[in-house]
C-alpha cells in the first residue's frame, strides 16, 4: 500500500497539468469511402470488423488498446477484491498512467504499470511489482504500431532497469475476419530476457457480439519451465452503450512458481509446470459517471496442482479514470 501511495503521489504531480483536457468524447473522422462499387462491400465489411474490435478493446481497456492504440492522457486507478477457493481472499491495487510529455507531439510518453495485468486470480498469480517507463512511439498507423520503453521495475524492494520493444500489426484475413499479431520483448538488467507473443483472430457475429481467439506464447529467462502457453476463446456481448460482458474459456500452462496456490495448498507431487482450464464471465458496467466502472468476474476452473479438482473463483473490480474518456463508451 505504501509503495502504491508513493507512486500515486509522483504520478499525480506529473499528470495533473496534462489531464485538463475535456472529458466530453469527440467523434473521430470516418474513413474515406472508395468510389469503386466493386470494392465498397469489402471495405465496409472490414470497417465493421475494425470498429467492433476497437470498441470492445477500448471499453475493456485491453492491452491492444492501452499499449498499441491509446493516445490520450489517462490516469487509471483500480481496486481488485479476489476470492479463490482453497486459497482465500486477496486485495490488490493498480495505478496505470499513460500520458504525453510534450505539447507539440505525442512521440514521448510516460507510462506506469503498462506491463501485463493479472487477468484473473484463478488464472494467473500477480508478482506484486510495479514499473515506470519513458516510451518513444514510432510512426503509427491504423495497421502498425511500434514503440520502445526504457524504465525500471520495482519488486520486493529491488529496482530492475529494463528495455521493452512493443510491436503490433493488424491485417484483414477475409471480409469478416480480422487478425492482429503483437509481440513485446523485454530485457531486464537482473532477471534477463522475456518475450510475450499474442495472435488474435476476431470476427463480428452481429452488431452486439464479437468472437475472438487469442493464442499466447511467453518466455521468461528466470523461470524453471518454458514456454508459457495459453489458448483463450472469448465471446463479447454488448447490452447497451455502457455495459458489456465477455464469456471466456481458456487453457494455460505455466511454471510451478507462478501457481496461484501456496505450497501447502497443492495436492499433487511437485512438477516443473502445471496446466489449468478455466471458464469465466467478465461483466463491465459504467457506474454513475462515465469515468467510473465496476466489474464482476465469476469463474470455475480445473487445476492440475489440485489434482484437477474444481476451483471456484471471483473478482470484483472498482475503477476510476482521469483524463481522456473517449472510447470508454461502447460504439464511439
Amino acid at each position: 500500500m505504501v509503495r502504491f501511495a508513493c507512486l500515486l503521489v509522483v504520478m499525480g504531480a506529473v499528470t495533473l497539468p496534462a489531464l485538463g483536457e475535456s472529458a466530453a468524447p469527440t467523434s473521430s473522422p470516418q474513413p474515406a469511402r472508395d468510389v469503386s462499387d466493386a470494392d465498397e462491400p469489402k471495405e465496409d465489411s472490414r470497417n465493421v470488423a475494425e470498429r467492433a474490435v476497437d470498441s470492445v478493446d477500448s471499453f475493456f481497456a485491453s492491452e491492444l488498446h492501452t499499449t498499441f492504440a491509446e493516445e490520450g492522457n489517462r490516469l487509471r486507478l483500480r481496486l481488485n477484491v479476489d476470492r479463490i477457493e482453497h486459497h482465500g481472499w486477496d486485495i490488490s491495487e493498480e495505478v496505470k498512467v499513460n500520458l504525453a510529455l510534450t505539447e507539440l507531439g505525442k512521440r514521448l510518453r510516460l507510462v506506469a504499470n503498462d506491463d501485463d495485468e493479472t487477468e484473473d486470480p484463478a488464472t494467473e498469480s500477480s508478482d506484486g511489482g510495479n514499473d515506470v517507463a519513458l516510451r518513444w512511439t514510432g510512426k503509427q498507423s491504423e495497421k502498425r504500431s511500434l514503440s520502445l520503453d526504457v524504465g525500471v521495475r520495482i519488486k520486493s524492494g529491488t529496482v530492475d532497469p529494463f528495455l521493452r520493444l512493443n510491436t503490433s500489426i493488424r491485417y484483414p484475413i477475409t471480409e469478416r475476419w480480422l487478425g492482429q499479431s503483437t509481440n513485446r520483448i523485454y530485457r531486464y538488467s537482473k532477471t534477463g530476457w522475456r518475450d510475450d507473443f499474442r495472435q488474435y483472430f476476431n470476427r463480428p457475429l452481429s452488431d452486439e457480439t464479437l468472437f475472438r481467439s487469442r493464442t499466447r506464447i511467453q518466455y521468461f529467462e528466470e523461470k524453471r519451465s518454458n514456454p508459457y502457453l495459453e489458448q483463450k476463446f472469448s465471446l463479447f456481448q454488448t447490452f447497451k452503450d455502457r455495459a458489456a460482458v465477455a464469456y471466456e474459456v481458456l487453457w494455460r500452462r505455466e511454471s510451478r512458481e507462478d501457481s496461484v496456490f501456496n505450497r501447502d495448498e497443492i495436492t499433487v507431487s511437485p512438477q516443473t509446470n502445471y496446466q489449468k482450464v478455466v471458464v469465466r464471465l467478465r461483466y463491465r458496467q459504467n457506474l454513475w459517471r462515465p469515468w467510473m466502472f465496476v466489474e464482476f468476474w465469476p469463474s470455475i476452473g480445473w487445476m492440475e496442482e489440485r489434482d484437477w479438482d474444481r476451483v471456484l473463483g471471483a473478482r470484483v473490480r472498482f475503477e476510476i479514470n482521469f483524463g481522456k474518456h473517449k472510447g470508454l463508451k461502447l460504439g464511439e
